[in-house]
């Protein structure tokens, strides 16, 4: 329900024009802004489109449509870029507002309001830990990136995608009917907790230990991930599909089913209602 109001508010927003006129200007204009800045953190907001590409030098690409020219928002806030309009203003209908960001380093991604970012080529790291925050039915998709720690929140019926995370450390929360589909490989630990029907699943990688805490009708599959050690607790009608080599344990309740792959040591209490099944 959470995510249908959401869906509902978006498609309300896109259809309310700036003003009363019925005629606007849809012209496609283009302009380039905040040449050779350094920026880190990038936030998107109130449905744009945005390709995020890795290049040695940095500059902002837009393409609108002409009447919302005086209701952009490309400014740049100490290291920060914010791309998204100004005051209460949303597009009518075959607005078209997008834009090409090229940046050397990104240390964090937010992405609200049904934003649509699109990662093109490799990203590395300049600080100790990469955030990334989507909501508001956002999707990111093609993040290759190289760092250290990793803060994933994704929520609000909003899409993870096609990324490749390596690095020490991953913690990844879910939430509210939202996906993510990638690979991590960790050197020391992956931390996920998936709530309220949300999805998971992973085609790579590789991590010595995870914790996999799913609730409420989740579903997760990590087969293609192999993780040494796995800590794994289910409930609320959840299923996980794990791969574990050394050690398996953990706790399923309230109709929950835990598959895996591999002959690891068990340590996992299972109530009458749920299942614990090899492969």
């Amino acid at each position: 329900m959470k995510a249908l109001k959401i869906v509902l508010f978006i498609s309300v927003a896109l259809c309310f024009a700036t003003s009363c006129k019925k005629d606007v200007d849809l012209t496609l204009m283009q302009k380039t802004v905040l040449e050779d800045v350094d920026f880190r953190y990038l936030a998107v907001y109130d449905a744009w489109q945005v390709t995020v590409v890795a290049d040695s030098v940095t500059y902002v690409e837009l393409e609108y449509s002409a009447y919302l020219e005086p209701y952009l928002k490309a400014k740049l806030d100490g290291l920060r870029l914010e791309i998204g309009f100004t005051g209460n203003v949303r597009p009518v209908i075959n607005s078209e507002f997008r834009a090409t960001v090229h940046a050397n380093s990104i240390d964090e991604i937010n992405a609200h309001d049904a934003s649509q970012l699109v990662f093109s080529g490799h990203f590395t790291s300049t600080s100790d830990c990469l955030t990334i925050h989507l909501e508001d039915a956002s999707v990111c998709t093609g993040l290759d990136y190289s760092g250290n720690e990793y803060a994933v929140f994704v929520e609000d019926a909003s899409q993870f995608l096609g990324f490749h995370l390596s690095g020490t450390m991953s913690e990844v929360k879910v939430s509210d009917a939202s996906t993510c589909k990638g690979d991590f490989d960790m050197s020391s630990e992956l931390a996920v907790n998936l709530s309220d029907a949300s999805r998971l699943v992973t085609f790579g990688g590789a991590v010595p230990y995870a914790y996999i805490k799913l609730q409420d009708a989740c579903l997760l599959n990590m087969v293609q991930t192999e993780v040494n050690r796995m800590n794994v607790q289910l409930w609320g009608a959840s299923e996980a599909t794990v791969n574990a080599t050394q050690q398996l344990s953990g706790g399923l309740t309230e109709a929950s089913t835990l598959y895996y792959k591999g002959h690891p040591q068990l340590n996992v209490d299972c109530s009458d209602d749920s299942q614990l099944i090899p492969f």
